[in-house]
């Protein structure tokens, strides 16, 4: 029990003030506190929300366009031309080395050698591949590295690699030089061909 001077008078006063000033405290930490934390939660929700309402908005009115975009797309990858023409191997392999000659003559690059790489079955595919050995200017390689990344049908490059022509002591610097790479195209399987009509 207290003593009746600190229940009474201005000493009692103060003790019932700061009894229900720490009342008040509990009152906030336990129930006011957690609730304004949860209000302010909530509020940055709702802006995040308002945030993305208009980039929403701008995705829904772009769906149709995208739609259409990926129907063209769908279509012109089904008309596009994915694999090598040729009833065998050996004729889908000479239809690749024809080609890539043609490409390579179109940009002043020289064929050395061209070697036949053994087929492979890959799925319903054939994996026909030519090895050639390559002479000319670097800018002009590059120009062909390019044209054969963008030839229909589509083809892989392989095992590049380029180097310079070493010369004797004396003799002018050419500005060729020499490279070798493996060229990979696909052709339907015979198995595959047979089956469709």
């Amino acid at each position: 029990m207290l003593p009746a001077s600190l229940t009474t008078g201005y000493q009692g006063r103060l003790l019932a003030l700061l009894l229900l000033l720490t009342v008040l405290g509990g009152i906030y930490l336990v129930i006011a506190a957690p609730l304004l934390e949860l209000y302010a939660g909530r509020a940055a929700v709702v802006e995040n929300g308002r945030m993305l309402v208009p980039r929403l908005k701008a995705a829904a009115n772009e769906l149709p366009e995208l739609r259409a975009r990926v129907a063209d797309l769908r279509a012109t990858a089904g008309a596009r031309k994915v694999t090598l023409d040729g009833s065998s191997d050996a004729i889908a392999s000479a239809n690749l080395q024809n080609r890539i000659a043609e490409l390579a003559t179109s940009v002043g690059v020289t064929t050395g050698s061209t070697e036949s790489l053994p087929a492979e079955v890959r799925g319903g595919y054939r994996h026909i591949g030519l090895r050639y050995t390559l002479s000319g200017p670097y800018e002009n390689l590059v120009k062909l590295l390019a044209k054969l990344e963008a030839a229909t049908p589509p083809l892989v490059i392989e095992n590049l690699h380029i180097h310079g022509v070493l010369r004797r002591p004396g003799t002018p610097a050419a500005s060729a030089l020499d490279a070798g790479l493996d060229v990979f195209g696909f052709r339907n399987n015979d198995k595959t061909a047979e089956a469709k009509p």
